[in-house]
């Protein structure tokens, strides 16, 4: 995986952001331990000066033993003897100062080393006539001993600057990872509020049946992915419902189909019977057994001829329309109109004990489409009809409520209503309280989706004196998408 697609994740963020603080970590450590080996190394090195300064002052008491005993072989050879150690020590001190801790010849301890060196070189040529040079060893022998000292103050002093220098090196390392880690937690934070917030407002469009907005272009790319499932998701449910509404409507045809023979059946008698009338008249006429009919008695069983084959037009155009798999598309149009092509379609099928009143005011105009509108009131309509058993009242009204900018269409009917235990799942597709095999459960789920994608909302409520009541709440204005 290149940096370039794990920039583009939430998930490389987060492991570039963690790889970072390792990094760091690992740093920190390597300088706190590179600092605790110097400090190790410097207490060894103060041990072997301390050595060295035991050996000095050594050198000093037997340096005094020969000034108040001059000659004693005992006492010089014992001197001797610590100034060879001296010597040695001040050799290795010195090498171990250049090599273990990295000190370059210049800085004090190391001159102060060299300078000690010198004086052990110096007091061992020194001592090669003791009994001539008592004075000159016994100053040279302060000199050293001055020396040794101030080496182990500088060589301390070094400890302390090296743990003062680590704690702060401890200290801004730990407000370093705390800043970036506020940092990198607040821009994780909210990478994910902004992914979450994408999300949520897509699942809400999706749920008011919206199209899905365009994602922000700093999104995430799993939330880009999570985006795209839910709009392929969508695109697919709709296809699914476009499916679903159209196998509907032709399982409606077959309970439409004896409502529509039956009006279709009447202009055709009336234009069968005009047509008779009128070649009866016309052949009497010619045959001279009456007067031939007036031209203006010919025009009228005409036009009426004409009227009723309009009529059978209308129906049948209106059947079709129904039929037909029409994208959605909403135009201002009045909605008592929609009304009454529905009430049209199902009249006959709604029975002659079911009686229907609409009061929907004729200047209530909004963005509707006339033929999926029409298909939702057929459902409510034929659902009433069915639940009443063919008996009972029907009431279609509607107002206009400016206020919330909607138009207030209610379906009442007087049967036994709904159980208020199946009130919010009578929406629901394939759920129907008919018994098997005399309802689909389909008609009022596509009455749903049908008030939906106008923007609007549909509920269901029981009647105090009885009955059931659907109640479509339309927005009387378009939608700023432009569908409704």
């Amino acid at each position: 995986m290149s940096l370039l697609s794990l920039r583009q994740t939430l998930r490389g963020k987060i492991i570039m952001g963690m790889g970072l603080f390792l990094a760091l970590l690992l740093l920190l450590g390597g300088i706190a331990r590179y600092d605790l080996g110097r400090i190790e190394r410097a207490a060894r090195l103060i041990d072997m000066v301390d050595d060295l300064r035991n050996d000095v002052l050594e050198m000093r008491r037997y340096e005094k033993n020969l000034q108040i005993f001059p000659g004693r072989e005992g006492d010089l050879a014992a001197l001797r003897h610590f100034v060879d150690n001296a010597r040695a020590r001040a050799a290795a001190i010195l090498e171990a100062h250049t090599t273990a801790l990295g000190h370059r010849p210049g800085d004090g301890t190391h001159h102060n080393l060299g300078q000690l060196l010198e004086g052990m070189e110096k007091y061992a040529r020194l001592l090669t006539h003791p009994d001539e040079n008592l004075s000159a060893l016994s100053s040279l022998g302060t000199g050293l001993s001055n020396l040794a000292d101030a080496v182990v103050r500088q060589m301390r002093q070094g400890i302390f600057k090296t743990v003062r220098d680590l704690r702060l090196q401890l200290l801004a390392a730990v407000v370093t990872l705390l800043a970036l880690g506020v940092v990198f937690a607040w821009q994780l934070v909210r990478r994910v509020l902004l992914a979450l917030g994408a999300i949520e407002s897509a699942a809400l469009e999706v749920g008011a049946g919206r199209p899905l907005p365009r994602p922000p272009a700093q999104l995430e790319k799993e939330a880009r992915h999570v985006l795209h499932t839910l709009e392929q998701m969508t695109a697919e449910l709709e296809n699914r419902h476009a499916l679903l509404l159209q196998e509907k409507k032709l399982a409606s045809l077959g309970v439409l189909t004896a409502g529509v023979a039956h009006q279709l059946n009447n202009p055709l008698n009336n234009i069968y019977v005009g047509c008779g009338l009128l070649r009866e008249d016309l052949e009497d006429g010619r045959q001279g057994r009456r007067p031939p009919p007036a031209p203006d008695d010919v025009l009228a069983q005409l036009d009426a001829i004409s009227a009723e084959t309009l009529r059978a037009r209308d129906i049948v155009r209106g059947l079709l329309d129904f039929a037909r798999n029409t994208p959605f598309t909403a135009t201002f149009q009045p909605l008592a109109q929609a009304a009454a092509q529905a009430l049209a379609l199902v009249r006959h099928d709604l029975g002659p004990g079911v009686q229907v009143s609409v009061h929907i005011p004729q200047d209530l105009v909004l963005p509707l489409d006339g033929r999926h509108m029409q298909e939702a009131l057929i459902n409510l309509l034929l659902n009433a009809a069915q639940a009443m058993h063919g008996q009972g009242h029907i009431r279609i009204t509607a107002v206009a409520d400016t206020d919330a900018d909607q138009a207030v269409l209610r379906v009442e009917d007087s049967g036994p209503g709904i159980p208020p235990q199946y009130l919010n799942r009578i929406f629901d597709p394939f759920f129907t309280l008919k018994p098997v095999g005399e309802g689909t459960g389909l008609g009022l789920s596509i009455a749903f989706g049908i008030v939906r994608r106008h923007h609007g909302r549909i509920d269901a409520t029981n009647l105090p004196e009885g009955g059931a009541c659907f109640t479509l709440r339309l927005p009387l204005t378009p939608h700023k998408d432009g569908t409704a």
